[in-house]
């Protein structure tokens, strides 16, 4: 059985308490180079109580949006607890009842989220610099700002790097920290993912996530045999584009303009256009790269299987965002279509009133072929 808990702690690091037993209708998102966002409700007076009694803390300063920090911890079995990821409240309105109960309803956002409200300096200016190198820099250089240090931590030692050299520089408030850091992951020659830790600390990766030999998603319609709960097996040409316009920095003539296309889509579904703003980008290399990007995510059909897996249908390794497992779908022609290796690129966590693990719906992104 997997269990999980919730904490409270200050943005300083401190521990405040544990929370898990107030806890109602927990939820969460993880995504794949997004911020985490953390779902649940408290009974107001409980939680009054029990920080005024039990912890000897006063519940306005140490439940304050935007300062107080969420954490989710997991245990499997009889093992050690392990904290998954750190969140920041961010929204938490009391809902007053007609039968005189009052509820919080908490929101709460993972540490990315600190840098969606702030802004690269327009002063820098990168040449030949590593991908990831600038990511870490746009931290370091928000943090260094006074009153801006957030406590994210950027390792010291060995950590990965893409090696691809790039130049980069920025106009003035018109893309965020973390839309930056975002768009340096996806470029396709040399592409990288990142996660913060629950302590803050910054990771980069090859790739999140590894393929799962131990575990194996399947459903035979035939034979009405199926390791899934529940299933929508998405297919359609929505947001599908195979000729990309890429708008950057500049008005009318002096205007920056890319055109990125696919030929064998475009011979396929014939000619289908997207234009798409990058007010920020003021060189024309680096437009190049991010409307390819972008013609890489919306190039192909869409074929994508959402699944609800019950804990009992999940292996005994955690499944992790970015793991790479194979969804075998048989018994009719139009579910055969959808058979192969999928990357888990979303994943959303709903935990039952006793905070055991009650169901996982993963969204994914196909990778390759299945191979029996």
């Amino acid at each position: 059985m997997t269990q999980y808990g919730v904490e409270l702690w200050s943005r300083d690091g401190v521990r405040i308490c544990e929370i898990t037993h107030l806890v109602q209708n927990l939820y969460w998102v993880e995504e794949r180079n997004e911020a985490e966002v953390l779902q649940f409700s408290m009974d107001l007076d409980a939680f009054e109580r029990y920080m005024i009694e039990n912890v000897g803390a006063d519940p306005v300063s140490n439940f304050r949006e935007g300062q107080t920090e969420i954490k989710v911890k997991e245990r499997r079995g009889d093992g050690p607890w392990v904290y998954l990821f750190g969140t920041q409240l961010y929204w938490a309105p009391i809902n007053l009842n007609n039968d005189g109960s009052a509820t919080i309803a908490v929101t709460a956002q993972g540490y990315l989220n600190f840098f969606n409200s702030r802004y690269p300096d327009p002063s820098l200016v990168y040449t030949d610099e590593e991908s990831v190198e600038i990511a870490r820099d746009l931290i370091r250089q928000n943090q260094a700002v006074t009153n801006g240090d957030y406590g994210i931590i950027l390792p010291s030692g060995d950590y990965y790097t893409t090696s691809k050299l790039r130049d980069r520089t920025f106009e003035q408030y018109t893309s965020t920290t973390k839309l930056n850091i975002q768009r340096l992951t996806a470029l396709v020659d040399g592409t990288f993912d990142f996660k913060f830790l629950a302590d803050k600390t910054f990771m980069t990766y090859a790739a999140l996530g590894s393929p799962r030999s131990d575990f194996r998603v399947a459903f035979d319609r035939a034979n009405y045999r199926s390791t899934i709960t529940s299933a929508i097996l998405n297919r359609g040409a929505n947001n599908l584009y195979n000729l990309i316009h890429g708008i950057g920095s500049g008005f009318g003539a002096d205007q920056l303009i890319t055109h990125q296309s696919d030929a064998t889509s475009q011979l396929e579904f014939k000619v289908r256009e997207l234009p798409v703003q990058f007010n920020e980008v003021s060189n024309t290399d680096t437009l190049a790269e991010n409307a390819q990007a972008r013609l890489q995510r919306v190039k192909q059909l869409l074929r994508m299987p959402q699944l609800t897996l019950s804990g009992a249908d999940l292996p005994d390794v955690r499944l992790e965002v970015g793991d790479i497992i194979p969804v075998v779908m048989t018994g009719r022609h139009l579910l055969e279509d959808l058979t192969g290796y999928y990357r888990v690129e979303r994943m959303e966590t709903h935990v039952d009133e006793n905070h055991f693990l009650q169901a996982v719906t993963p969204y994914f992104q196909k990778t390759g072929e299945y191979v029996a």
